[in-house]
């Protein structure tokens, strides 16, 4: 069940949460949160990273891999690392991983510590807000050419519950969401392919 609670004297307190958690959410530094990981294989499954779609499998894509591609220099991820495109970051090119894979040296991979439930993060990381501050400390001319490097990342400020049970249940309420939404796509979908087959039989 959510409350609504609006905010003291601050952004700290959010408009709505769940019932139960009534604690000011805390300010922190991502580098206080996440290090950057930087280990390396070539021998696993290849996931990709994108602004509609978040992590997944890249033989899940539509797109080809190039199969001539060295992989030598591919960065490992674990279940729960948060992993972001650098050039692409400031369009919100950014997901916590529900799989073990390796991505391109293009990636960052960003480990969190013991005080995160990554799949709160997946949400948290995208805000607009945060999207704007990542294009901020890029470096680049252009935006065609700007790269968030973690070091950068890692400097810029959050509001976060200091509880990971609300972290947790703010993450699973959100892909629940998620969830629903794809399931209603699908059945969309199939309506509609239903309705085109009708109409091309019912019809002279």
């Amino acid at each position: 069940m959510l409350d609504k609670m609006f905010p003291k004297g601050g952004s700290l307190y959010p408009e709505i949460r769940f019932a139960g958690f009534t604690d000011p959410w805390e300010q922190r530094k991502l580098g206080e949160l996440f290090e950057e990981s930087d280990e390396r294989a070539s021998d696993r499954e290849i996931l990709s990273v994108s602004v509609a779609n978040g992590i997944y499998p890249a033989s899940e894509s539509d797109r080809e891999t190039n199969p001539g591609a060295s992989l030598a220099n591919y960065k490992i991820v674990h279940f729960g690392d948060v992993v972001y495109n650098s050039m692409r970051m400031w369009q919100g090119a950014v997901d916590a991983s529900r799989y073990d894979g390796i991505v391109s040296p293009a990636y960052v991979v960003a480990r969190p510590n013991s005080e995160v439930y990554a799949r709160f993060f997946a949400r948290l990381l995208r805000q607009p807000m945060l999207l704007k501050q990542y294009q901020q400390v890029s470096q680049g001319n252009s935006k065609d050419t700007q790269v968030l490097k973690f070091d950068d990342f890692a400097s810029i400020g959050i509001s976060m519950p200091a509880s990971e049970n609300e972290q947790r249940r703010i993450g699973a309420f959100f892909d629940r969401l998620d969830s629903l939404i794809t399931l209603h796509q699908r059945k969309l979908e199939l309506l509609r392919n239903i309705k085109k087959s009708m109409l091309d039989k019912m019809f002279v």
